[in-house]
């Protein structure tokens, strides 16, 4: 998975297809569909203009005496969806689009889920979608310390030698001596890694402020690898912070951010991941390698509440700093400070839980307690995580252990325990 995979995207702007307002009144957005009255059944909504993409649909208001129809070109068959789920339409053609049977008000929404998706490995099917991703920074695969497109001052008459990406920048023959980049802030700089690209004949210097308020110790690059670039220091006359062109450049040299937390997917708390129709649990264990950067009074990292608020679902895994839930019995806890944490109906951490009575739902949401009505993210989480294992029954100690030894990480961890 890269950045590019996280940012959210659809396969359609459902603002550009045909709207036929004579056949019925529908509310668009670039995403969704709400249709509210319909004056004949052929298609209020549908496009007309190739590409033609595959689909996947989350249809809600439909009933079996009021549902949707899904209709194209070019003799395939119409589809009737007459209750509320996710769908998916492949090798769609002309005409693509929606009607609903029934002649009348209505209220039937489509909407369309983002392409952006995190996998489940399980073959079970239960994939997430991805929500508010922006693929940069803290919200993508790692946490990235910069934005070059926007956290670096270029001086304009070298842009024609210069290259640059989110992540990365180039120094192209010809560059003037000179900054290649200064950082724009004039607040503390954190430490960063680059990794070098490029280097044959030319030499750049790291200039930037040591806790004195001094210039420190140059750092010379004169050649490919990684740099790690230490922290520059707030100062009252500061004349750069950034990266200097030691003599007018031959070769075509790059520099790349390298990440932390590299492997694993990060939540800048406006992202989240959202898996629809999802099994019903009695019981369960959910085990996850994660990381906290900001453990708020209103945060959450993984939940099963639903859409309107009404139900919280199996559980609500590390809830707003002290608390988890497990059937809506609500437990106060300490967060466990190492990254592989665990909760089954009646335990987390080790630490006996209480759980409610409530029933299950059938959504699980990754990042925030819940995704409401209005498609905003409740309960944000701020940090990272790398695998979740969620089973449909309360595991034992030993086969915690030994799930955490074998399919959760990449070093080794404690000792198996035998109960």
């Amino acid at each position: 998975m890269t950045n590019y995979d996280v940012i959210e995207a659809y396969a359609e702007d459902f603002t550009k297809w045909a709207y036929r307002n004579s056949r019925g009144t529908a509310k668009i957005t670039n995403n969704t569909i709400v249709i509210t009255n319909v004056v004949e059944t052929n298609n209020i909504v549908e496009d007309s203009n190739e590409p033609y993409s595959d689909l996947t649909i989350r249809v809600t208001g439909a009933t079996e005496n009021k549902y949707l129809i899904v209709r194209q070109g070019r003799g395939k068959p119409e589809t009737h969806i007459k209750k509320d789920g996710v769908y998916t339409f492949k090798d769609n053609n002309l005409y693509f689009g929606f009607g609903v049977s029934v002649i009348g008000e209505c209220n039937i929404t489509i909407t369309q889920l983002p392409t952006s998706i995190l996998k489940d490995f399980s073959g079970n099917g239960n994939h997430a979608y991805l929500y508010g991703g922006k693929g940069k920074l803290n919200s993508g695969m790692g946490v990235y310390k910069f934005d070059f497109l926007s956290d670096l001052r270029i001086n304009s008459a070298y842009l024609p030698y210069t290259e640059r990406q989110d992540d990365k920048i180039c120094s192209l023959a010809g560059h003037p001596a000179g900054w290649l980049f200064q950082f724009t802030s004039l607040s503390d700089i954190p430490a960063f890694k680059v990794e070098v690209k490029g280097i044959v004949n030319d030499r750049f210097i790291y200039r930037y402020y040591d806790e004195n308020g001094n210039r420190g110790k140059e750092i010379i690059i004169n050649k490919d690898g990684i740099y790690e670039l230490p922290i520059s220091y707030s100062v009252e006359n500061n004349t750069g912070v950034g990266i200097v062109c030691n003599n007018i450049c031959q070769d075509n040299v790059c520099f790349t951010q390298i990440p932390d937390y590299p492997d694993q997917l990060c939540y800048d708390g406006s992202m989240c991941a959202v898996v629809y129709e999802f099994p019903i649990l009695t019981d369960y264990t959910i085990i996850a390698d994660r990381t906290w950067f900001n453990i708020g009074d209103i945060s959450c990292f993984i939940g099963k509440r639903n859409a309107s608020g009404d139900n919280l679902g199996a559980f609500e895994f590390e809830f707003r700093a002290n608390r988890t839930f497990s059937f809506g019995g609500s437990n106060v806890i300490i967060f466990a400070d190492n990254n592989i944490v665990y909760q089954t109906k009646n335990s987390y951490n080790g630490t006996k839980i209480k759980p409610g009575s409530l029933d299950d739902t059938d959504v699980l949401i990754i990042g925030a307690a819940q995704r409401n009505v209005n498609n905003r993210t409740q309960d944000p989480y701020i940090g990272c995580h790398g695998n979740i294992l969620l089973f449909n029954r309360s595991l034992t100690e030993y086969e915690i252990s030994w799930v955490k030894n074998n399919m959760m990480c990449s070093k080794q961890q404690e000792h198996d325990i035998d109960l």
